[in-house]
């Protein structure tokens, strides 16, 4: 929709609550025509609004928050299934079929005429035995010029009220603008057969009779305006109102404006005397809808709010771009195993991308107002399960991979669906941790292991992601478990035996000694060794208080990382809390590399 039909609509001060009863049916009013949400759409902020307010193109920024709105993955917007048929349980037919027709007279008095055709045809198919509704279409033909198909919606009026005057006057009014005089005449005289006091039809067959030696232009007759607009003639004010409306639809008829016999210039004059006062109608069919509110709680049952994957309450409920409304958790738990909408199979490759997923905020406030026992209820399990998996030595996510260290960096290509729930798990409970082991035989993983911190998470379009890690404590395996796929294990962490007096002087020398042979190690190896080593860094820096970290000094589990050592001896090395011990087999090791002997493997260094 245009920027002239927003700013008709008077939408609220941007950013700011607009103001309804809590609970009741006011919170499925549309933020900006407020008037009820129709073919309600979701955008990518979380708000909803009908699809002709967003219009062709969904705008840059949201009208409500003024966050970008994007379309990721699909050429147009969408209607929010989930929202659509609460909204149509929410309201009475014969209510619905009300607000359409109001909806419909709204963008004719606006203009809007292909959105006014288009909210009638809706409502046809919705309540096709509904005679306001073919009014209301017949009204949009008029106005598109498109009279014989407005002809075929008033002669379906006329045989379903065969006793009432609205169909038959404004069959008439068409035929006249086709041309067909005597056909009108007939359609009017019909009505003075079943009220002879009718005026308006007398005095529509008057001007015929009295100009059928002088036609007139094709706009000399406009309009559909019923026949409860006019009064009858014995009243002398309504006669002088009744005039008074005559001048105005022949003043349209000229054409001054918008050009003789124009579609546009015909609906305007039918505007002045079939709407008198549009926002008067709109104001009285707005606090009639106030008077008949009902409780959302009375209307909804639990299961018109499931998700129809975990057919549990939703909890964070997001939309996606298709229209489509799970819980967020089960929602991205599909999304790893294939990057397709769960029910239309629409790919969500772009969605996925993003990474982002805005909480639908209407369908939280409707839950909130009807069901808010059962929501606190779903948002204390969550919290009880998001506390569970913060514990970090209880049930801890075991990625069995490659051997980690502490301090060091450890790049990692996440793919497999169970890695990928676990890596957003760690994220969710904001521990940015998990635990990282090798594979050892007769068991699913080694007895040792090391945690990782997450830095930086990149996610590709078909799922994958990319993980920056560091290492950071190590433990010990207690027991093991599976959660949903993934390793589990509850642990202890490991700390160094501190020492002091002579084993403190003895161990400080031990650890200059080591560190000069590390020194030279650097300096001295071969290039293509080196070039394995600067993708590492350089030898970190010594540090002051060899015993102030609970793993030992970090250049010692650098060097470990990058000398060519078998997993078995470095898992060895990993699980001793001597630090002594660690810096004594560290320099045999160095002494055997500087050695100016041939051909040293690994398994010469174990």
């Amino acid at each position: 929709m245009s920027g002239d039909r927003s700013a008709a609509s008077s939408p609220p001060p941007v950013g700011g609550p607009i103001p309804q009863p809590p609970g009741t049916t006011e919170l499925l009013l549309c933020p900006s025509c407020r008037l009820h949400l129709w073919e309600p759409v979701t955008v990518s902020c979380g708000h909803s609004f009908c699809k002709p307010c967003l219009g062709e193109a969904v705008p840059a920024r949201c009208p409500v928050c003024r966050r970008r709105l994007k379309l990721l993955g699909v050429e147009a917007a969408r209607c929010n299934v989930v929202l659509c048929n609460l909204l149509e349980k929410c309201e009475e037919r014969e209510s619905r079929s009300a607000r359409l027709a109001a909806r419909v007279r709204r963008h004719l008095a606006r203009g809007d005429l292909q959105d006014a055709l288009g909210v009638a045809q809706k409502g046809v198919e919705i309540a096709p035995e509904d005679t306001s509704l073919h009014l209301c279409r017949a009204d949009a033909f008029v106005a598109l010029g498109r009279y014989p198909e407005a002809l075929q919606d008033l002669e379906a009026v006329c045989r379903a009220k065969p006793t009432e005057l609205e169909g038959f006057y404004r069959k008439g009014k068409v035929l006249l603008e086709m041309g067909q005089r005597a056909e009108a005449l007939l359609a009017w005289e019909h009505c003075l057969t079943l009220n002879p006091h009718f005026q308006p039809a007398r005095r529509e067959m008057e001007k015929i009779l009295k100009w059928e030696d002088a036609p007139q232009p094709c706009g000399a007759h406009q309009g559909l305006s019923g026949p409860q607009e006019e009064q009858d003639e014995g009243d002398p004010a309504s006669s002088t109102q009744a005039q008074e409306e005559e001048t105005e639809v022949d003043s349209g008829d000229t054409g001054s404006e918008h050009g003789q016999g124009t579609p546009k210039g015909r609906w305007r004059a039918l505007g002045a005397v079939a709407q008198r006062d549009d926002r008067q109608e709109a104001n009285e069919e707005e606090t009639a809808a106030t008077s008949n509110l009902l409780h959302l709680g009375d209307l909804l049952s639990i299961s018109d709010l499931e998700c129809s994957l975990c057919i549990r309450l939703f909890f964070e409920p997001v939309t996606t771009p298709c229209g489509h409304t799970f819980c967020k958790e089960c929602l991205e738990r599909c999304l790893d195993h294939r990057p397709n909408c769960p029910l239309c199979k629409q790919s969500l490759r772009e969605y996925l991308k993003a990474g982002s997923y805005s909480p639908t905020l209407l369908l939280q406030d409707i839950m909130l107002a009807a069901f808010p026992t059962q929501l606190a209820e779903r948002r204390e399990l969550h919290r009880a399960e998001m506390a569970e998996l913060s514990n970090l030595t209880t049930n801890i996510p075991i990625f069995v991979c490659t051997m980690s260290f502490p301090g060091v960096a450890c790049p990692l290509h996440i793919f497999e669906p169970r890695y990928r729930l676990m890596i957003r798990r760690c994220q969710e409970t904001g521990t940015r941790r998990f635990g990282m082991c090798i594979y050892e035989n007769g068991k699913s993983f080694a007895d040792y292991g090391c945690m990782l911190e997450i830095r930086q998470l990149e996610l590709l379009a078909d799922g994958r992601s990319l993980v920056d890690t560091i290492g950071g404590r190590r433990f010990r395996v207690l027991r093991r478990g599976h959660r949903d796929g993934y390793n589990t294990a509850d642990i202890e962490y490991l700390e160094d035996e501190k020492v002091a007096g002579e084993e403190l002087q003895e161990l400080q020398s031990l650890h200059e000694s080591t560190y000069q042979l590390a020194q030279r190690f650097w300096e001295h190896e071969d290039i293509a060794s080196r070039h394995l080593l600067l993708q590492h860094g350089p030898l970190p820096e010594k540090e002051e208080d060899i015993q102030a970290s609970a793993d030992g000094p970090f250049w010692c589990w650098w060097l470990i990382s990058i000398l060519p050592l078998d997993p078995s001896f470095q898992l060895r090395l990993f699980s001793s809390t001597s630090l002594h011990a660690r810096l004594a087999q560290l320099q045999r090791v160095l002494l055997a590399l500087l050695q100016p002997l041939p051909e040293h493997s690994s398994q010469g260094l174990v």
